[in-house]
């Protein structure tokens, strides 16, 4: 049990901020290499004194919720010296609410449906895993 945890505490951790639990290929070898925390976005005063305690490598948030919320979220986030290095990829629902997140301050954008492929090889680039040691 003490292996397990270890090897937990070494991950590096994803957190997915969503209305609901978002489907990240758990057969995935690389989503697998990662801690995958989830939180909603209806406990929006949670999840910034999480960042900040916990420091994931990726932040996913899905645009699906409502703007007005997201839009404070990621300011929050860019605005605080403990969380603004930390990528942020956006999940946007469809291209038009990918125009509306054009001014948020975000690392990388996927349009739903995307493909696993796709959300893998921006994981990779905004978390590059670390070396097995």
């Amino acid at each position: 049990m003490a292996r397990h945890l270890d090897l937990r505490l070494t991950m590096q951790t994803l957190l997915v901020v969503s209305n609901h639990q978002i489907p990240l290929t758990p057969e995935s070898s690389i989503i697998a290499a990662f801690n995958q925390v989830n939180i909603s976005i209806l406990e929006i005063v949670r999840i910034l004194p999480w960042v900040q305690q916990h420091q994931p490598d990726l932040i996913i948030l899905d645009l699906e919720w409502t703007q007005v919320i997201d839009l404070q979220l990621i300011t929050a986030l860019r605005l605080d010296w403990l969380t603004r290095h930390i990528p942020i990829l956006i999940l946007a629902n469809s291209p038009v609410s990918r125009q509306t997140s054009a001014s948020l301050d975000y690392d990388a954008c996927l349009t739903k449906p995307y493909s696993h492929a796709a959300l893998e090889q921006i994981i990779c680039s905004l978390a590059p895993l670390a070396a097995p040691q």
